[in-house]
């Protein structure tokens, strides 16, 4: 006697296809949106310190490069924190100089600047200029290269 061959309808088929959408929401949420929700609760943590610590702190931003670091401003000074809140140096505010660093990277490495921020390098805080095919950081107080790459 042959075997009969078992064919399977359109309702198995769609419940496969319902198996898989849920089996692919969870391991989504697992592995791409658990990591970036445990990262926002960290940077809001960090945010959450720095004001307790720095009342009058002002435009506070993140910039992520050896480490994750935040910057802001009050009046009269220039902060940068680590990745815990903790102050790592602080500048005069008068010594803020976007300008110069527009004009050191469009004159001494060919950048024309479509942004310019603070950031921390390695060891110091830099000015991180963005061109439109290159980032270029430069130390906040010499105006040397600290580090310079292709942006795709």
């Amino acid at each position: 006697m042959a075997k009969k061959n078992r064919k399977y309808g359109a309702r198995f088929t769609a419940l496969l296809g319902i198996l898989f959408i849920v089996l692919f929401s969870v391991l989504w949420a697992l592995f791409i949106s658990g990591p970036n929700r445990i990262q926002e609760e960290n940077q809001e943590q960090m945010i959450a310190q720095i004001e307790k610590n720095n009342p009058d702190i002002q435009g506070l931003t993140i910039h992520q490069f050896d480490y994750l670091t935040a910057q802001g401003y009050t009046e009269t000074t220039l902060y940068w924190f680590d990745a815990t809140g903790n102050e790592i140096t602080t500048r005069d505010i008068s010594t803020l100089d976007y300008q110069r660093a527009r004009d050191i990277a469009s004159e001494d490495y060919g950048i024309e600047a479509e942004s310019v921020e603070l950031g921390y390098g390695y060891d110091n805080p830099v000015y991180v200029i963005q061109g439109a095919d290159r980032m270029l950081l430069l130390d906040y107080d010499s105006f040397v290269r600290v580090y310079e790459r292709e942006v795709q």
